[in-house]
């Protein structure tokens, strides 16, 4: 899937997750989204799902992006 992100700088980029879990959805709306170095958070339903850069690429629309596989997941303190 890929997804628009918004770096600790205020670049904003594309990037391909892989391994996410069924809770996120295939297009990248309805959430919000952090990265941070080579980790994407996306928060969804109360949880924060974290992806880390695992030094792949693949071509999406022409475009060479950094591939990101999902590690785990945390539920928001309320």
């Amino acid at each position: 899937m890929r997804i628009h992100v918004t770096d600790s700088g205020g670049a904003e980029r594309d990037v391909v997750l892989e391994g996410r879990p069924e809770i996120l959805p295939s297009a990248s709306s309805d959430h919000s989204t952090a990265m941070s170095g080579a980790q994407v958070v996306v928060t969804r339903y109360g949880q924060h799902h974290h992806f880390e850069q695992n030094g792949g690429t693949e071509y999406v629309d022409g475009r060479l992006l950094p591939v990101f596989s999902w590690t785990y997941s945390t539920s928001i303190a309320e």
